[in-house]
């Protein structure tokens, strides 16, 4: 840890993680720096470093903000598993979504803090209620963050107009060879809207997986993660 400067201001973790979040709602995460950083605190940059060692640590403490929004207590505790998952994906929607150009780096970090990891435990929990195998919720747990973390990090693009979103190129397509793309897409009504649509896939997915788990089949697939072709469906 470097050794804080004579005359420098103190500081606390909060006040820079306060101030990172700032920047990068502003400018985007692909465009912060430390110097910038300490530029909005009003101290030189690798004072910073005194308080948050790393870059990597900042990127940490960042995610933790940000699963500290899950407000998981709201979720009704006396309804299904099954519908306190969906809920519960909801929720994550609505905090992930304060900080929309954070979401790259939420959506692609590994849980590995005391904070992100009790978001976890709060998703294992509602999955062993509902009778889950430690196996099962784990293959349950993967599938369903990503789903929710991908779904809203593609919207939050949108949202922020991302650059690696944007496209303006010219396209010279022969739609009389697209049939069913030219007459789905001609409709706008078509279109449900980025909540209508979270809302139909998370409730599929939850579905979808308690149903594989009634039927044994979700632990087939946690025991050889490679077996997708070995489910035995039944109609």
């Amino acid at each position: 840890m470097a050794p804080r400067r004579a005359n420098t201001p103190q500081l606390t973790r909060e006040q820079i993680v306060t101030a990172a979040l700032k920047l990068i709602d502003e400018h985007g995460l692909e465009k912060h720096s430390m110097r910038q950083l300490g530029a909005e605190l009003g101290v030189d940059p690798t004072s910073v470093y005194h308080y948050v060692p790393s870059k990597s640590d900042l990127y940490d403490l960042l995610v933790d903000a940000v699963i500290d929004e899950f407000d998981f207590g709201a979720i009704d505790s006396s309804v299904t598993p099954p519908e306190q998952l969906v809920l519960a994906g909801h929720e994550m929607k609505r905090a992930l979504l304060i900080h929309p150009r954070l979401m790259p780096l939420i959506s692609t970090r590994s849980m590995r803090t005391p904070a992100q990891l009790g978001g976890v435990e709060k998703l294992l929990e509602i999955l062993v209620a509902g009778g889950f195998s430690d196996s099962e919720a784990v293959s349950a747990l993967d599938v369903f963050g990503t789903y929710v973390f991908g779904a809203v990090n593609a919207y939050a693009a949108h949202l922020t107009d991302a650059e690696y979103h944007r496209d303006d190129r010219p396209r010279e397509i022969d739609i009389a060879q697209l049939p069913n793309v030219a007459r789905v897409f001609s409709d706008e009504s078509n279109y449900l809207g980025f909540d209508v649509e979270f809302e139909v896939g998370v409730r599929a997915l939850v579905e979808g997986l308690f149903a594989l788990h009634e039927r044994g089949e979700l632990a087939a697939v946690a025991r050889r993660p490679a077996g997708w072709d070995s489910l035995k469906h039944t109609t």
